[in-house]
């Protein structure tokens, strides 16, 4: 073997190599860039994780949303109406049943309308990332033996 040939095996032998090389590189930045891509996604981390990305949104809004100041005539009507003795205030306000119901009933109202609406959105975000009863393992009960599906009032 001539020399000449020598160096033209190692030359394709190195430009193998490179090859490889290239190659290699390049599917692991492809693989970098789809974790990144990934990380990234809100929609595949809402997928992931809803309840702590909603909870995480709520206690950043608490944080980030400025308190009120109190008004120099909200500090007066305080002070004033600290002077005014507490049984006399509660005889002008006397038994006002209306206001008692009301006072019972709001809690109640609440919970149901809260207790609703967690329902219609779960039942949304379930249509929008398309988990029905089909992507549901079959060894989980399906859900059919409740006699009424509360999402399907607010359709």
């Amino acid at each position: 073997m001539s020399e000449i040939d020598v160096i033209r095996r190692q030359m394709a032998q190195i430009r193998h190599d490179l090859h490889q090389d290239v190659s290699s590189v390049v599917s692991g930045v492809s693989d970098v860039v789809e974790e990144v891509t990934e990380a990234m996604d809100w929609r595949s981390m809402l997928a992931r994780h809803p309840y702590m990305l909603v909870g995480s949104a709520m206690l950043v809004g608490y944080l980030i949303v400025p308190r009120r100041k109190r008004k120099e005539s909200d500090r007066n009507d305080v002070q004033a109406s600290s002077l005014v003795s507490a049984p006399a205030a509660r005889r002008k306000q006397g038994f006002r049943p209306l206001s008692w119901a009301l006072d019972l009933a709001w809690p109640i109202a609440m919970q149901s309308l809260q207790s609703y609406a967690v329902i219609w959105i779960e039942q949304r975000l379930k249509d929008h990332f398309n988990l029905g009863p089909d992507m549901r393992p079959s060894d989980q009960p399906s859900g059919e033996e409740f006699p009424m599906d509360l999402g399907q009032r607010f359709r």
